[in-house]
């Protein structure tokens, strides 16, 4: 049957047990990514001065943080100058003047690994005499992804320069990497893609070159509040295994080995609901389209989001189904707003698969597609709300069936052949993007673990019953 859907396809072109569920084990835990931020005080200075750097602001996912570890890297180079310690302060003094980034990297009793770095000024920095005086805002100062914060250095100034003459720069992320080169424009207009806490450095240069610069702190927040399943990273047997049955195809062969690490996924497809306050968060047109890039087919007469002229909305009896007629493009951006990813074809598998907890099964949480699938002979051909099937080893559900899930891969129909073993990320290029799971519309056969199917990114085929779930690092 897939073979005939992939002749379409070129002729266009030329997922019943209930799982118990320890919840004093960290893979079946449904907990959020750590919280993880720190201060440092002052953040100019001298070789004399002591620079304290205070990580007592970061929690793990439960809101706690008795149970965390951090550790620390002065000049952020990939040297870590001190080892895993609970104490979450620490002091320094730099040798030499300079900009240096400081790294800090956090680990929770679910070992969630998580990492940010602040940035401080040794040295010349500036506010010595004869340098202008550099001072900025920002509003506001906590938003989300996606929102715009605007930086405002027009209160720069110098003794001896007017203010039209007086240079600035800007580094949004703190990380020693300058954003926006030296201009006369005082103002601009910034955005983050991943939340947490930024020390955001203005740097202002009087025509003389005297430099002085400054920072501010910006919080960025997640618009979303998904549930995550922590997947503990292993190597497990990718392909049509023994437990696929004798129905694999070709593009399922050869069976090899893969490692993955560590991540999270939703623990269900995203909803109708969840991708409309997207597509109203974003400003998306009324015809489903963001800077040229169509996001869903809300043309279709069954596509489950719909717009009034004014909002999108999802349709009533159908917030909480998986959402459909999505574009990879659409799925990508809804995951990169969220904070998160598409995963990749072999993260999706091994989720599926159960990670380290799997029993070997046929479908994602049993050999009875019944009790943990809508699919084509129970589905009455349509998606079903959420999580109301039974879930896998791991505690995510409908992995099989209910919609087809976009991975971030690009699909070649050989790539087993020649994969990678160590987290394998796809072609390097290719006509189709990686589809997987099966759906409501599919039988048992297609909505096996290992079974492999593909769409355009635009989702010009596949559309009503194409949907995702986001992945976080």
């Amino acid at each position: 049957m897939k073979r005939n859907h992939f002749i379409i396809l070129s002729l266009f072109l030329v997922s019943g047990i209930l799982l118990i569920i320890n919840s004093c084990t960290k893979n079946s835990t449904t907990v959020k990514p750590p919280t993880v931020v720190f201060v440092v005080s002052p953040n100019q200075g001298t070789t004399e001065t002591v620079f304290v750097f205070d990580a007592s602001g970061s929690v793990d996912g439960l809101g706690n943080n008795s149970d965390i570890s951090v550790r620390w890297d002065f000049e952020n180079d990939g040297d870590w100058d001190t080892e895993w310690q609970t104490s979450k302060t620490q002091t320094h003094q730099y040798t030499s003047d300079g900009y240096y980034s400081v790294g800090m990297q956090l680990q929770d009793a679910y070992s969630y690994v998580g990492w940010t770095s602040r940035s401080l000024v040794v040295g010349d920095g500036g506010g010595g005499p004869g340098s202008p005086t550099a001072t900025f805002t920002v509003t506001p100062s906590e938003g989300t992804i996606g929102s715009d914060f605007l930086f405002d250095a027009s209160g720069v100034s110098d003794e001896e320069s007017p203010v039209e003459q007086l240079q600035v720069r800007w580094d949004f992320n703190g990380n020693s990497d300058w954003d926006v080169d030296w201009s006369t424009t005082k103002t601009q207009v910034h955005n983050y893609t991943e939340e947490g806490n930024y020390n955001s450095i203005m740097q202002v240069k009087d025509p003389e070159g005297n430099i002085s610069s400054t920072s501010r702190s910006v919080t960025v927040t997640s618009l979303v509040n998904l549930d995550f399943i922590f997947v503990a990273g292993g190597t497990f047997e990718m392909g049509c295994t023994s437990d696929q049955g004798t129905q694999c195809e070709e593009d399922e062969f050869p069976t090899h080995a893969v490692t993955v690490g560590d991540f999270s996924i939703s623990k269900f497809e995203i909803t109708n609901t969840l991708y409309a306050e997207f597509l109203n968060s974003v400003n998306c047109t009324s015809d489903g389209t963001l800077n040229g890039e169509k996001y869903i087919h809300i043309e279709s007469d069954t596509c489950q989001v719909k717009h009034d002229g004014s909002i999108f909305y999802p349709v009533s009896d159908a917030e909480e189904r998986p959402v459909i007629y999505v574009t990879w493009f659409g799925a990508k951006a809804y995951c990169n707003w969220a904070g998160g990813r598409l995963p990749t074809e072999a993260e999706w598998e091994y989720a599926a698969r159960g990670g380290t907890q799997s029993n070997g099964y046929r479908y994602s949480g049993s050999n009875s597609i019944n009790s943990v699938a809508w699919f084509s002979d129970n589905s009455s051909l349509k998606n079903h709300d959420v999580g109301t099937k039974n879930p896998n080893e791991l505690g995510i559900y409908d992995m099989s069936g209910n919609v087809r899930e976009w991975c971030s891969d690009w699909f070649d129909y050989h790539y087993y052949q020649s994969s990678p073993g160590d987290n394998p990320q796809g072609a390097e290029e290719g006509i189709y993007r990686v589809l997987r799971g099966g759906s409501f519309w599919v039988n048992a056969v297609d909505c096996r673990i290992a079974d492999r199917y593909w769409g355009f990114p635009e989702n010009t085929f596949y559309k009503y019953e194409v949907g995702f779930r986001v992945v976080m690092d």
